[in-house]
């Protein structure tokens, strides 16, 4: 039999909670998600989404699920300095802003060139 370990108005955060689960090793399962999604008007009215866990596991199910809203699984900003190598590129530049513009205000795709700042040209002679 399974458990009703939590319950979540949005599905979003029952599948949070369930992945969380399934990586301490829990199989847990998501029930009326689908219905709290097609029809977001009702979630109070069916509860949720509720995540569902064996009955022998729902006394841990509970405990990391408390110890999650606690803030133990939270990423610390500060613990880490991000490398350089991990940031996303900067592709924006006034051609790309242009294109972007001329799509959204007259619906006419424009190319644009997409260059790196440290990108330079050299001609061979």
């Amino acid at each position: 039999m399974f458990t009703n370990v939590a319950s979540y108005l949005d599905p979003i955060e029952a599948q949070i909670a369930r992945g969380l689960l399934v990586s301490e090793g829990i199989e847990a399962h998501v029930g009326d998600e689908h219905l709290a999604l097609a029809n977001w008007e009702w979630r109070l009215a069916i509860g949720g989404a509720r995540v569902r866990v064996a009955d022998v596991d729902a006394v841990r199910a509970r405990a990391i699920l408390r110890a999650m809203d606690e803030g133990a699984y939270a990423i610390d900003d500060e613990a880490a300095p991000l490398d350089a190598a991990l940031r996303a590129p900067d592709r924006e530049s006034a051609s790309s802003r242009l294109a972007w513009l001329a799509l959204i205000l007259l619906n006419v795709p424009l190319p644009w060139r997409r260059h790196r700042p440290d990108d330079s040209a050299v001609r061979d002679a």
